[in-house]
């Protein structure tokens, strides 16, 4: 190819590149704030539960084992 024919794919690759960036920046984004945003709700759920959750009675404990 000559100097003048890839001046004019340039600008139309260094776009294309742009927009495949911004578009995978976009998706991971959401990807990576979906998988935090369960782990979040996870852990508040889990939390909710011991805190909330039906209190059960210790262990009698065994007289003579020592």
């Amino acid at each position: 190819m000559s100097g003048r024919g890839s001046s004019v794919f340039l600008p139309l690759i260094l776009a294309w590149l742009t927009v495949h960036a911004a578009l995978l920046a976009l998706v991971l984004g959401l990807k990576f704030l979906g998988a935090k945003t369960m782990a979040l709700l996870f852990l508040a759920a889990t939390a909710f539960w011991f805190l909330t959750g039906r209190r059960r009675q210790a262990l009698p404990r065994l007289s003579g084992m020592v």
